[in-house]
């Protein structure tokens, strides 16, 4: 009976596309090891160099990289690098953020091209945890075996790979399961499907597993930050508060100077002592003096010293020489007083011709 339903199924539409998807394009049919832009790439971006790439062809959706949206029929998502071979083992999580009770959701892995429509471990080279079930499928749609327990809204399932032995295994909100299965030689991508609405948000190294020995041995794809330092600042975002970075490293401080409608301003720059981390440009917006936008409003201020000399013209100064000389000279002349008074009008000449000219 089991037989007879196979070629019952296998003689369906789409049983036939799948099967004619699978010899033309099989596994090695198009490059998936990463390349030597790729491996930059991930060293200078981390864990954020993975991201998950969805079919526009599909019936699902992905936003801020990880973040996948199922809408109906079945569909499945990869992410646009395999699994790494540096380390040992590398571990990844999906968390069942919304799903209704009438929702299948398989996590797992396969290779790359996949069929969108169709869910992993259904195909050739693919194995998957079966939400509604708890069986994991592998290269079989038909028959799945008993692993685990069904997970529901809220749950969080993790997959782990051992590239030496081609070894995987599941985890289910933070319990390891038993090997999956062993001996997968292939570029593996983490893939999730889905046969109805539900979103499924994916922890690829980007914060804390739920999965406790995983964050102890550090098994996620990537680190969490790269190599890559962060652009400089430019234009009116160079002093803002929000670029400070809340280090303890030596602070500088750097005063511009201005012209005269403009005022200094000191501007705190806090440097790690790693001189390559600095910014490469940095301006110093100079601020608007008030004091010359809006007029000085209090009184002004005398002072009770004399006041100093000035610098008046040349003839000006001779005629106001003139006057100043006839008038101590008849002051003399009419005083009482014996020679001292005009050695006293004659000091006072001289001492004014040394000091300047003073005008009221």
């Amino acid at each position: 009976m089991d037989c007879y339903c196979r070629e019952i199924k296998l003689n369906t539409k789409g049983q036939f596309i799948i099967l004619v998807f699978q010899q033309r394009y099989p596994p090695d049919s198009i490059p998936t090891d990463i390349t030597l832009s790729q491996f930059v790439s991930i060293q200078e971006k981390g864990v954020s160099a993975f991201e998950f790439e969805w079919d526009m062809e599909s019936n699902s959706f992905v936003s801020a990289r990880t973040e996948i949206q199922f809408f109906s029929g079945e569909n499945c998502v990869q992410t646009n690098l395999p699994l790494p071979r540096n380390q040992d083992v590398y571990y990844w999580e999906a968390k069942m953020f919304e799903k209704p009770t009438t929702t299948t959701v398989a996590v797992g892995v396969a290779t790359k091209p996949y069929p969108y429509f169709r869910l992993p471990g259904w195909n050739r080279h693919s194995i998957a945890f079966f939400s509604d079930t708890g069986y994991k499928h592998f290269n079989n749609p038909f028959q799945g075996k008993p692993y685990g327990a069904t997970f529901e809204e809220g749950d969080v399932v993790g997959v782990g790979y051992r590239h030496r032995s081609g070894t995987i295994f599941f985890t289910r909100n933070g319990r390891r399961l038993d090997d999956a299965c062993t001996g997968l030689r292939w570029n593996l991508f983490p893939t999730i499907g889905a046969n109805g609405p539900c979103q499924v948000h994916v922890n690829l190294g980007q914060m804390g597993f739920v999965f406790v020995e995983a964050n102890v041995k550090k098994w996620g794809l990537a680190p969490m930050h790269g190599t890559l330092a962060p652009p400089p600042a430019y234009g009116l975002e160079a002093g803002s508060l929000l670029l400070e970075r809340g280090t303890t490293g030596a602070t500088s401080m750097t005063t511009t100077t201005t012209t005269d409608t403009t005022t200094t301003r000191p501007v705190h720059h806090d440097y790690d002592e790693d001189d390559d981390e600095r910014p490469l440009i940095q301006i110093d917006i100079p601020q608007q003096n008030n004091r010359l936008r809006y007029p000085n409003q209090s009184p002004p201020e005398y002072s009770t010293f004399p006041r100093s000399p000035a610098i008046i013209p040349p003839a000006l100064a001779r005629y106001a020489s003139d006057t100043d000389t006839e008038d101590n000279i008849s002051a003399s002349s009419s005083s009482s007083s014996s020679g001292s008074s005009t050695h006293i009008g004659v000091g006072l000449i001289r001492q004014n011709g040394n000091r300047g000219l003073l005008l009221d």
